[in-house]
């Protein structure tokens, strides 16, 4: 299952149906106040977030397969807040934890992140050059995607740094050389955040290398799933779907 970054929606993820291997579904979470849900209020506390996808999730938890979360930039964060609630809540351990792009949620941040006023947040999105911005420069366009990207921010912004929780499952960090928020020496702090195996993986680019570097990014998940589940089968495309 996929969480994308703040600003972003279940979409970013549907290109990756091609290239999971077999006996993998892929699942994108649609976070609420944008796309098909952009009649919904949007959500910009970590504590609402989380649960609700915890609860979007239910009907795929007695599936035989097992699940595995991924999650980029701030849905690293809500990836790692799903896993701890699954195990702590429902005693469920999902099988893995995949995060990208993002500190360990128990460190403080490295600068301080941008206001709330428009201005603000252009200058954050395109300083992380990870969305179109001819899209939201547009007045009618923008309307309709700044609530969501306001809220993404908000929650971001209010999630505090804690003593470190650990998840029982495995966690893989990925990250971008370059990234200028998330530096190298700081990927290994995910392992405080397991009491399972750890392993971190970085690629050229910056904060948004995994758009820079689809086919790699591609054999190094479809790697970290097979070391996960121990299947060496060649990987087949598989449908999407949106819990």
């Amino acid at each position: 299952m996929c969480l994308p970054h703040a600003g972003g929606a279940a979409n970013f993820y549907h290109s990756w149906a091609r290239w999971l291997p077999d006996g993998v579904e892929l699942l994108t979470v649609q976070y609420p106040g944008r796309q098909d849900r952009i009649g919904e209020p949007c959500l910009s506390r970590m504590d609402d977030l989380a649960p609700e996808v915890v609860a979007a999730l239910r009907p795929w938890l007695d599936a035989p397969a097992p699940l595995v979360l991924f999650g980029h930039s701030m849905g690293a964060w809500v990836a790692f807040e799903v896993a701890l609630r699954l195990e702590t809540s429902l005693a469920y351990r999902p099988l893995g934890l995949l995060v990208s792009g993002q500190t360990a949620p128990h460190l403080p941040p490295l600068r301080e992140w941008p206001g709330d006023t428009d201005e603000e947040l252009f200058a954050e999105l395109r300083r992380l050059d990870g969305i179109d911005m001819e899209s939201i420069e547009h007045p009618d366009l923008r309307e309709l995607v700044m609530p969501a990207i306001r809220s993404d921010f908000q929650l971001v912004r209010d999630y505090p740094p804690r003593p470190p929780r650990r998840i029982s499952a495995p966690i893989v960090a990925l990250n971008g050389t370059t990234d200028p928020d998330v530096p190298l020496d700081q990927v290994d702090a995910w392992r405080d955040a397991t009491l399972g195996a750890f392993r971190s993986h970085v690629f050229p680019g910056g904060h948004f290398y995994l758009t820079e570097h689809e086919t790699q990014v591609a054999d190094e998940v479809t790697r970290t799933l097979r070391w996960l589940t121990g299947d060496e089968e060649p990987a087949v495309p598989r449908p999407t779907r949106t819990p």
